[in-house]
């Protein structure tokens, strides 16, 4: 039965040192991948203390300094990113309230001492767990979405607390799910499927249209990996439910679509018949407005992200009792540039190009096409939320992106997928080999 198999697949059967170093990696990607649906924050807090606990094993020398010189070109990608960030702070007035964010830099520092605790583990044991734990993840995401939308919201957000990173999230980790779709195993292949239905569901109920607006890139993703794979033959059975599933998505995202598009238009309509209402699609635009001006007036350091909704505000001119209260000016891209000018959309940039660099620097096998659409499905999820919404700031997405580019640069590219099965089938012989 599967959950006997994901059960002695995580714990293997006996003690020693990088036997328990290669079961708590093991167990940490699987629980990692539940979080983003269910408990966002537990992602961030997860990954600061498994950063801080291999560096304290770093240190007392449990396990060996490796990093391969791709691992480092990323690393110093995610660290640019982390100076530019500091330095924004410390180079501009109210130090004292940019601590914060300085402070939420200390995850991407992970990148440089996970990676080696991964690495004295077992190769090819843990993307099973990343996802799997994405497709069990998913499906309780969408029972946790019904409850709220049925008594508490218009709105789904799951474990979030904030709409628009679970549709980021539903739709992320609602498609490495079906990146299982080619495993032997009939149950993870079925995990894979309805873990896919329940992501793609719960971004639709969480009314996140820049979520919606990357569907159909991850759909164009996936097919690009699964179609050179030997997928399994579909019975007659496993037609039906398909079927039952896609009719059930395309009903529940007619209705939430059209609810959003009437929202839609709705604000529209507000931008020539009531200028002063601040709706949504006001406020978006006139704090891109701001933070374009803004930019334009300090094109080179910027302002300091302490000081980022001050400066958007005043460049607006409006009066104190409607200056707009928001944290960021809802596109990504936009708020590096009045955080740090040129240098912070640099920073940016260097950021999202570490995942992609982490897999193509890779030896061609079926590792690197596995890394490659990770890859691809992380950075467009994040950029097209990212025009829209927040991209990097909030613990949960900060946290999600590191570990997963971590992850990417752990694959080897010569790899071949293995199934919970197999690593449940292998659990003895891999705790011979780690005491090895």
């Amino acid at each position: 039965m599967f959950p006997d198999q994901l059960t002695k697949a995580l714990m293997l059967p006996t003690r020693g040192h990088f036997v328990g170093i290669d079961r708590n990696n093991r167990l940490f990607t699987f629980v990692f991948a539940l979080f983003p649906g269910l408990l966002a924050s537990g992602t961030s807090v997860s990954l600061v203390c498994a950063f801080l606990w291999a560096l304290i094993s770093l240190v007392t020398k449990r396990f060996a300094f490796k990093l391969t010189g791709p691992d480092k070109i990323v690393a110093w990608c995610v660290t640019f990113y982390v100076l530019v960030t500091v330095f924004s702070v410390v180079v501009h007035p109210n130090v004292e309230n940019g601590v914060g964010y300085i402070l939420k830099m200390i995850p991407f520092l992970a990148i440089w001492t996970v990676i080696p605790r991964l690495r004295a583990g077992l190769p090819d044991r843990l993307l099973p767990f990343l996802i799997t734990g994405s497709g069990i993840g998913m499906i309780g995401s969408l029972v946790f979405s019904l409850v709220q939308i049925a008594f508490f919201s218009s709105r789904a957000e799951g474990g979030a607390g904030n709409a628009a990173v679970f549709g980021l999230f539903t739709v992320l980790f609602g498609s490495i799910s079906l990146l299982n779709a080619h495993s032997p195993s009939r149950a993870e292949r079925a995990l894979a499927i309805v873990g896919f239905a329940c992501g793609m569901v719960c971004a639709l109920l969480s009314g996140t249209r820049s979520a919606w607006l990357v569907m159909p890139f991850h759909f164009v993703i996936l097919y690009w990996y699964l179609r050179g794979q030997s997928l399994p033959t579909i019975t007659n059975v496993a037609k039906v439910v398909g079927t039952v599933l896609i009719v059930g998505v395309v009903a529940i995202g007619a209705m939430k679509v059209t609810e959003r598009y009437n929202a839609l238009e709705t604000d529209l309509v507000h931008l020539d018949e009531q200028p002063e209402n601040i709706s949504s699609l006001k406020a978006r635009l006139l704090l891109w407005t701001g933070a374009r001006l803004a930019f334009l007036e300090s094109p080179m350091i910027g302002y300091g992200p302490q000081n980022r909704m001050s400066i958007v505000n005043q460049t607006l001119d409006r009066p104190a009792e409607k200056q707009l209260a928001f944290s960021h000016v809802h596109n990504g891209f936009l708020n590096a540039a009045v955080d740090g000018g040129i240098l912070g959309i640099l920073g940016v940039l260097a950021l999202l190009a570490a995942p992609i660099i982490a897999a193509r620097m890779k030896v061609p096998g079926p590792g690197r096409d596995f890394a490659t659409a990770i890859a691809l499905l992380l950075v467009s999820g994040y950029v097209i939320t990212g025009m829209f919404g927040i991209m990097f700031g909030h613990d949960a997405t900060d946290a999600v992106f590191v570990y997963l580019t971590i992850v990417i640069c752990w694959i080897d590219g010569k790899s071949a997928y293995v199934s919970i099965a197999d690593v449940a089938g292998h659990a003895r012989t891999d705790a011979i080999a780690l005491h090895a």
